[in-house]
């Protein structure tokens, strides 16, 4: 019987599960948005926001060098230095920092899709396309190639 079990299985053993739940994270914190199926994004939600407070703790009380050594026991060094500039745009948020939004259901196996994305982010300028940056030379070129056709 299952009683008093946290959590979903996904049809996973738990290493497959943690590792999916870890992949999951790092594609939402480089992309800020993912989309996945209802049942995934709902166990995402609190992995990813327990990681989110502890760097976020760790900013607050100044101790980031053991927030940083505990994130890195899950997440990449890449995705841990993204997760503790995302915990200094949530500085003055008190948790949730995902929304789950329910889509309709996928066609091949009628599984419930969701997107999650993080709650008000701000995207470096070079995500965001501003009139403002940096343009590459490659795109300098093609623009001046069209202009002499």
């Amino acid at each position: 019987m299952r009683k008093r079990k946290k959590g979903r299985t996904l049809s996973r053993v738990s290493s497959q599960r943690k590792a999916l739940l870890r992949t999951l994270f790092v594609s939402l914190i480089d992309n800020y948005q993912i989309k996945t199926t209802l049942a995934k994004a709902r166990e995402l939600r609190p992995f990813a926001e327990r990681r989110i407070t502890l760097a976020k703790r760790g900013l607050e009380k100044e101790d980031l060098i053991s927030a940083t050594r505990e994130l890195k026991k899950d997440l990449p060094q890449k995705t841990v230095e993204k997760v503790i500039l995302l915990a200094n745009d949530f500085k003055n948020r008190a948790g949730g920092y995902l929304r789950i939004i329910k889509l309709s259901a996928r066609k091949a196996d009628s599984a419930e899709m969701a997107i999650v994305e993080l709650v008000q982010v701000t995207k470096p300028k070079e995500e965001r396309g501003d009139k403002g940056e940096k343009v590459k030379e490659a795109d300098v070129a093609k623009k001046s190639k069209k202009k002499k056709e």
